[in-house]
């Protein structure tokens, strides 16, 4: 599998459109994650991919929301990139606090399964 770091889930808006991964220097694009092509998309939000997949093998992107399903002090948390600092953030949905635990570490300990995407919910 390529680079995990260069994946990313591409959306026209709050519309999920394809997947592009990077390998080398060449970009391929798929709408599904399994036929790839070299054939862009036209996309204008890019969601970086976290390198994680949950419980259901979905794997999980910048700006989902995943719930955990063990007993945990965080029931929903938001996923989200930092491009200035250029690393992920967890964030407990009930306070809107950083989890401050290294993320990936919250991660790997505590099983979690995805929710929702977050650019859908802002509208609620």
């Amino acid at each position: 599998m390529a680079n995990d770091s260069n994946r990313f889930r591409l959306r026209h808006d709050e519309k999920i459109i394809g997947y592009k991964k990077q390998i080398g220097k060449s970009f391929f694009f798929s709408k599904d994650e399994y036929a790839w092509s070299g054939a862009g998309l036209e996309y204008t939000v890019e969601d970086k991919f976290t390198g994680f997949f949950d419980n259901n093998r979905r794997a999980i992107y910048a700006e989902d929301i995943i719930e955990f399903t063990k007993n945990t002090n965080v029931k929903f948390a938001l996923i989200l990139y930092d491009d200035i600092l250029e690393k992920f953030q967890l964030i407990d949905m009930s306070t809107e606090d950083a989890i401050l635990y290294p993320w990936y570490d919250f991660l790997v300990d505590n099983p979690f399964v995805f929710k929702s995407f977050h650019f859908i919910q802002r509208k609620l």
